[in-house]
């Protein structure tokens, strides 16, 4: 009785363990979203920026469309550049983060850039951001809201 369980049982087993790596693998799309934040809102502007490292685990190239949000309407994908000796942001159609590989969203580079905010962010709380790429996936990141940097006066 036993010999005709034990094939079957593994059959399940392995049954379930495609459909939960299918879904998981679909979900995700292979990319792993690290070191998201945002930056906390001047006062009296409705913009802020949002950072973050994309870590593409899978082995193809996947690229980044659009974001998402309720605090905003509006979400870019800027990059600032260097032209001429002076510093440029520019929207982006896309970023292309390749197979196995990651792209860092920093100050002075690539970042989201978001406009129109329904509300001030203040330091320490969190939004939700989606990203969207370009194979139709999409992934919900939290990101926590850093305060402004204050710059320390040093007399000479």
């Amino acid at each position: 009785m036993r010999n005709v369980f034990a094939p079957v049982l593994t059959l399940v087993l392995l049954i379930c363990s495609v459909l939960v790596n299918s879904v998981f693998a679909n979900e995700s799309n292979g990319m792993v979203v690290e070191n998201s934040y945002a930056r906390e809102s001047i006062p009296g502007t409705t913009i802020s920026s949002a950072y973050m490292t994309l870590n593409n685990v899978s082995k193809n190239n996947l690229r980044l469309i659009g974001a998402s949000s309720s605090v905003s309407d509006r979400v870019e994908i800027h990059e600032h550049t260097m032209e001429n000796g002076l510093m440029k942001m520019r929207q982006r159609e896309y970023v292309e983060i390749l197979a196995k590989d990651s792209t860092v969203f920093q100050p002075s580079g690539f970042h989201l850039m978001i406009f129109d905010l329904k509300q001030p962010l203040k330091a320490k709380e969190n939004i939700k951001i989606t990203l969207h790429f370009d194979d139709e996936s999409s992934i919900d990141v939290n990101y926590l809201i850093k305060g402004l940097k204050q710059k320390k006066h040093h007399h000479h």
